[in-house]
């Protein structure tokens, strides 16, 4: 038989190999742009679009979020039995996929992933313990909540640049999806968060403690990011003397579990714009604010466009055309590592500027109450499978308007 496989990584490298011998694989499916086109386990990967041009038996889901992956694909067509997802580790399904998969092999890979996660939660324990116990043996960063980041930013004018496990991962070393490996950028970054001026506050996860009130996702996600020594390597980066505060402040609702208080948040996330003239630094198929009233209660907007992946390699010219801009108008970027640098030499300049990173797609999930990250129309969201399927042009007359610049 023949086979499509989502996914063009490790985990897919593990189905191939579960795969019995004369099991054919036409293609490999990634939703990640970077890969397509490209050449995985001498088949070539393709987007979704391009399924019709191959033919399949079946469509091999090699990823632990299959779910997600199963309803774009449902989404698009295809027909759900035709839908195999291994790491579901259904054992009612084992015999039906005997016919093409060495189950015995799924099994081990099933206890593989199991035991990794409890070494995961063995790695991070003791520091979600300690945050509730006294412990001088064990270290935290400073970090302040984000509402006292919103104090300083409305009351005190400050600029802020936040960090992200995204930015850790590029500082060392690992693989980024959204940004390419750059040197100069990783420098730069490494400056920023150490950085003491008067106009600039540094945010960083309040992730390094424990995870109460949050949900089992963001839990999991931190201790993977943080394990084989990665929280040592971040304190070494980390100024351990220096206040920092709380840079999820722009995701106020996809990580609690409480979800009552919401809609204060965003309100309270609001006043940092409230009647002011608007420089909006974004990727082209961001789309801040679009289809929303996240910014009605701005006084006016422009919007400069970089591009949606790697921004910083047109870094030069976005902050050229930054420093065009009224020093009186607020600067909102959302561009990943590059507003956090850009926030920073903004800052420096005497702008005040805010990397407000994911804080309009968290607002759309709100608005539609979504209890997991789903895409968006319209707007790139590379956290999501099909996320990044966004169309260049968007047919909106105030949001065309507003743009004054596009720098590909």
């Amino acid at each position: 038989m023949e086979h499509i496989i989502f996914g063009a990584g490790e985990n897919a490298k593990k189905i191939t190999r579960c795969l019995k011998q004369g099991e054919q694989v036409t293609a490999y499916i990634d939703n990640n742009i970077e890969k397509q086109g490209k050449v995985f386990l001498n088949c070539r990967v393709i987007s979704l679009n391009d399924i019709s041009d191959y033919y399949y038996d079946f469509l091999i889901v090699a990823s632990i979020n299959y779910e997600e992956i199963v309803e774009q694909l449902v989404d698009c067509g295809i027909v759900k039995e035709k839908i195999i997802t291994p790491f579901s580790f259904r054992h009612s399904d084992y015999n039906a996929w005997r016919k093409f998969l060495n189950i015995e092999e799924l099994i081990y890979i099933e206890m593989e992933q199991k035991i990794s996660g409890l070494y995961e939660y063995i790695d991070n324990m003791e520091y979600e313990l300690a945050s509730k116990i006294i412990n001088k043996r064990l270290r935290f960063p400073k970090i302040l909540s984000w509402e006292k980041a919103i104090e300083e930013i409305v009351k005190n004018g400050k600029s802020i640049s936040r960090f992200g496990d995204g930015e850790f991962d590029l500082m060392l070393g690992k693989k980024h999806t959204f940004q390419a490996y750059d040197q100069e950028l990783v420098d730069k970054m490494k400056e920023v968060l150490k950085s003491n001026i008067d106009n600039l506050i540094v945010g960083l996860p309040d992730a390094y403690g424990d995870f109460e009130g949050r949900t089992d996702d963001l839990a999991e996600c931190f201790r993977r990011h943080f394990q084989h020594g990665t929280r040592q390597k971040e304190y070494e980066l980390i100024d351990m003397s220096k206040v920092y505060y709380d840079s999820f402040m722009t995701r106020p609702y996809k990580t609690y579990l409480d979800k009552t208080n919401v809609r204060e948040k965003f309100l309270l996330l609001k006043t940092i714009w409230q009647d002011r003239d608007l420089t909006i630094i974004e990727g082209e198929k961001t789309r801040l604010g679009v289809g929303n009233d996240l910014f009605d209660n701005a006084r006016s907007c422009i919007r400069i466009l970089g591009p949606c992946l790697s921004a910083y390699s047109k870094y030069d010219e976005l902050l050229s055309e930054a420093l065009k801009t009224d020093k009186n108008r607020l600067v909102l970027i959302a561009m990943g590592a590059t507003a956090t640098v850009m926030a920073y030499d903004l800052a420096k300049a005497g702008y005040q500027a805010v990397d407000i990173g994911h804080i309009d797609i968290e607002y759309e999930w709100y608005l539609r109450g979504a209890e997991k990250k789903v895409a968006i129309e319209g707007k790139y969201v590379h956290e999501v499978p099909g996320g990044g399927n966004v169309a260049e042009y968007y047919n909106d007359d105030k949001y065309n308007s507003e743009i004054v610049k596009v720098i590909r």
